[in-house]
C-alpha cells in the first residue's frame, strides 16, 4: 500500500513534507537558534499537551522570542496536524527558530519566527528492551549548561548530545549519560535518569544541567501517589552500579528499564519490580487521558 506524503505545519501553512523549506538565512539553521518539543499522541490526544507547551513558553521567554499564537491557536495547530496525517499514534515535533536574519548576532524582536510541526509515526522499540533492560554509557565532564539561563530549556543547540549518543551507539549502548565536572549524573541525551536504591526512588533535581522532562514528572507523579519513597538528589556512577533498578525515560520510550552501565550489571535480572510498577501506572495516567 502506498502512504501519503506527510503534512506538514510551516509557518501557518499546511503542505506536504517534501515541498517544506526553510530559508538558508534563518536563525535555527545558522546558529541553532531555536527550541523544540517532542510529544507523544496516544489514539490522537497528546499525551501532557499544556506541560508540553508551558515548557515551551516559559522556555521561549527565557530567549526573548514572541510568538503570534495564542496556547489555543498552537494547540489547534498540532491537532490539525496530526488530523491531516491520519496518525493518531505519533510523535509530534513542535520547533521555533527566531527567524530569518541574513547576519549578526543582534537579536531582532520585529523578525517573526519560523514555526513548524512535524509528525511520525511511532515505531515499535525491540521487546526484548522492555523484557531485559539495556545498555548505557556513561560519560565523564560532558554535562553542559546554556550559559546565562537559570534553567534548562529544550535548545535547537544539540550537537554535543549528538556526539555522545553516537560514541555511545558505537560502544553498543541505547543511550549515553552525561556527567557533570563534579561527577554528578546530570541525563541522558534525550531522556532523564531514575534509580532505585534501598527501596526509594531517585533522580537528580531540577537545575541548569537537567531538562525537566515531561516524562520525568509524570513517573515523579505516579510515584507521589502510589506512596513510594522520592528523593531529588544528585548521585554518581558508583550510585548507578551499586543500584538496585536503573531506567530512563522520555516520551518516546516511556520507561526504560536499564541493564548495564559501562559494562557494569545492574540489579540481579531483568527489569526490576519498580521499574515494572511505574510503568504499568503510567500507562494508566496515558490512558486515563484519551
Amino acid at each position: 500500500m502506498i502512504m501519503a506524503e506527510p503534512k506538514v505545519f510551516l509557518n501557518g501553512l499546511f503542505m506536504p513534507l517534501s515541498s517544506a523549506r526553510v530559508s538558508v538565512v534563518d536563525r535555527g539553521f545558522n546558529y541553532g537558534d531555536g527550541l523544540f518539543e517532542t510529544m507523544r499522541s496516544y489514539h490522537g490526544v497528546i499525551y501532557r499537551m499544556d506541560a508540553h507547551l508551558e515548557r515551551l513558553l516559559q522556555s521561549l521567554d527565557l530567549i526573548y522570542i514572541k510568538i503570534p499564537l495564542t496556547v489555543g491557536e498552537i494547540k489547534s495547530a498540532i491537532c490539525d496536524t496530526l488530523e491531516r496525517n491520519g496518525q493518531p499514534d505519533c510523535m509530534v515535533r513542535l520547533t521555533v527558530s527566531r527567524g530569518e536574519q541574513h547576519s549578526g548576532f543582534h537579536v531582532d524582536p520585529e523578525i517573526p519566527p519560523t514555526l513548524v510541526i512535524i509528525v511520525r509515526p511511532v515505531e515499535d522499540l525491540p521487546k526484548e528492551w522492555y523484557e531485559q533492560g539495556v545498555k548505557i554509557s556513561l560519560f565523564p565532564a560532558t554535562a553542559q549548561k546554556v550559559g546565562g539561563l537559570g534553567r534548562s530549556i529544550k535548545s535547537c543547540n544539540y550537537l554535543s548530545n549528538v556526539l555522545i549518543r553516537e560514541q555511545a551507539r558505537r560502544n553498543l549502548s541505547v543511550e549515553g549519560v552525561m556527567v557533570d565536572d563534579r561527577g554528578y549524573i546530570t541525563e541522558g541525551t534525550t531522556s532523564n535518569v531514575f534509580i532505585v536504591k534501598g527501596g526509594t526512588l531517585m533522580t537528580p533535581g531540577i537545575d541548569g544541567h537537567i531538562l525537566p522532562g515531561i516524562t520525568r514528572q509524570a513517573v515523579l507523579d505516579v510515584a507521589d501517589q502510589s506512596g513510594i519513597p522520592v528523593a531529588l538528589k544528585s548521585f554518581t556512577a558508583e550510585d548507578i552500579y551499586c543500584a538496585e533498578e536503573v531506567f530512563l525515560t522520555n516520551s518516546r520510550i516511556e520507561i526504560l528499564p536499564v541493564r548495564i552501565a559501562d559494562d557494569r550489571t545492574i540489579g540481579e535480572s531483568g527489569p526490576g519490580t519498580m521499574t515494572r510498577f511505574l510503568h504499568a501506572e503510567f500507562l494508566k495516567t496515558v490512558e486515563g487521558e484519551n
